[in-house]
């Protein structure tokens, strides 16, 4: 009786309920429905993360990645995840539309193996797994009015060439700028003016901000954006260009993740921390782009000013100077595109031991602008980690258990660097291949405090000898099959040659080599 309850459900829940619905929304409220969307999977093996030893037997040495716990024999790592997104959108009229993106699973780690099933923990060959993850990752409305095109809501961010702000709508990008915001774009010809108010977090209290004692101080602890940008569309002479200008305020009373202040960030509650964790940040983004015929060029130069949280741990927020580069040049023939990139993101100098100053200057680009397959794309410290998913044990009242470190989380930061990249693309099939090279801005000198990019930390002591700046060359070879407009496969093959940079040792007075570190990824895609 039950089961045969059970399936009449199942059938007014996938049958009737949404033949319903649509029948409503398509008769009585004459409203429109869009689906969009994709599908991606993906098998990755990564070979010698650690990049190999020359650190004696049982010896735990730390590289200047401060990530890497060098051992005898090369580690290896194999993952495969799956990831779907919907973008369903409402046609209301002809000038109004709601948008919205859902995430099936998470669009970082995605959801294979993820989910230990609590209720049958007794069951050793227990098959049922926990429930599948869905979030509402964006939502905005689009209103066309007279002065111009009105976006509310949380909307995808993106500007120039993809270098800070980047929305990430590929189907194999894992990270996107998302921001709550309200802004209008203003056309005016070729010309367009877009003010900006976003909302990062409206932090602990709503009036009155709380500092960790409990006291109400004056003003609220929130974290808000104001910006103003400027284009210029040309789309005959095939020219584009623009001017950001950017600010972000937030309160010391705000915890703030890129730049805390004696705050852990390994724990899952960071604790709240008397101190300077504020921001006060001001960026100006200039970028271009221009086409003459077969050949694209295009730059970004983000430029920062202000100041942010007490990175240098001397009781006050340090002042934040950086400028950074990118450049692009595409050349397209019928079949063939080649690429080259280059450029520079700043990082933080070696300081005086007692003496760190007030300046911070490293920039961290956005972690979906990526060069290859192994360099900026793994951040390889963060495979060797705990149990990927907390879950609670008989024995253990207090919830405790790993967190898995994402393995993708590396950006271009302190590098000076070069890319060489060609692909074919064929009816159905494409090859590429890609050479990345890549210099430090910054590295440590011997008796200073060195900066550990990765981590976003110094170094717990001095170093004890100068480190080289060579971060290495790596190769990439890659291959499509492209099934129809909607269904497409890959598979890519890269090897990363380490340069004296990771060979540093802070805990060996002589170099330490550094292995190649080899990746092999399967792909599979599909649009609709």
């Amino acid at each position: 009786m039950k089961s045969q309850v059970k399936k009449r459900n199942q059938l007014f829940t996938s049958i009737l309920l949404p033949g319903f619905a649509f029948f409503v929304s398509a008769n009585a409220l004459a409203i429109t429905f869009d689906w969009k969307g994709y599908f991606r999977a993906n098998h990755n093996y990564v070979r010698n993360y650690q990049m190999g030893s020359g650190a004696p037997e049982n010896t735990d040495v730390t590289a200047a990645s401060g990530e890497f716990i060098r051992s005898e024999g090369a580690k290896s790592a194999s993952f495969t995840s799956f990831f779907a997104k919907l973008k369903p959108s409402i046609l209301v009229n002809d000038n109004v539309i709601i948008h919205s993106e859902w995430n099936l699973g998470d669009p970082v780690l995605n959801f294979f193996g993820r989910g230990v099933d609590l209720d049958q923990d007794n069951n050793p060959v227990s098959t049922r797994k926990g429930e599948l993850t869905m979030e509402a990752a964006r939502l905005w409305l689009d209103v066309h009015t007279d002065f111009g095109l009105l976006q509310v809501g949380r909307a995808p961010m993106n500007w120039g060439l993809g270098v800070i702000f980047n929305k990430g709508d590929g189907v194999h990008d894992r990270f996107q700028s998302t921001s709550d915001t309200i802004r209008i774009v203003s056309k005016f010809g070729h010309f367009s003016i877009i003010p900006i108010y976003s909302k990062v977090a409206m932090g602990k209290n709503i009036a009155g901000a709380q500092d960790p004692s409990g006291t109400v101080l004056d003003g609220s602890d929130d974290v808000t954006d104001f910006g103003v940008g400027i284009k210029y569309h040309n789309e005959e002479r095939e020219l584009e260009a623009g001017l950001l200008l950017y600010k972000r305020d937030a309160k010391d009373q705000q915890d703030t993740f890129l730049f805390p202040h004696n705050a852990n960030r390994d724990s899952e509650n960071l604790a709240d921390s008397n101190g300077s964790n504020g921001l006060s940040l001001r960026l100006l983004d200039l970028y271009a782009r221009k086409t003459w015929s077969r050949l694209t060029v295009g730059a970004e130069i983000p430029i920062y000013t202000g100041e942010v949280g007490d990175v240098n741990n001397v009781e006050s927020r340090n002042s934040y100077k950086a400028t950074g580069f990118a450049g692009e040049v595409t050349m397209n023939f019928n079949r063939w595109k080649h690429m080259l990139k280059f450029g520079s993101a700043p990082g933080q100098n070696a300081v005086t031991t007692g003496d760190r100053g007030k300046e911070y200057g490293a920039m961290y680009f956005h972690r979906n602008y990526k060069l290859g397959q192994i360099l900026f794309n793994y951040k390889l410290g963060g495979f060797g980690s705990n149990n990927p998913d907390i879950f609670k044990s008989r024995n253990d009242d207090n919830n405790n258990g790993g967190s898995l470190r994402s393995p993708y989380d590396s950006a271009i930061s302190n590098a000076k660097y070069i890319m060489l990249g060609t692909e074919n693309q064929g009816e159905n099939w494409s090859w590429s291949l890609g050479l990345v090279y890549a210099l430090a801005s910054e590295s440590a000198q011997k008796g200073k405090d060195f900066y550990i990019h990765r981590l976003r930390e110094y170094s717990a002591e001095p170093a004890v000898e100068d480190q080289g700046e060579n971060l290495g060359l790596e190769l990439d070879l890659g291959a499509g099959y492209k099934w129809d407009e909607n269904i497409h496969f890959g598979a890519d093959f890269g090897v990363f040659f380490p340069g004296d940079y990771y060979e540093f040792d802070n805990k060996l007075s002589q170099a330490n080599p550094a292995d190649p570190v080899m990746s092999v990824t399967f792909t599979a895609g599909i649009v609709f």
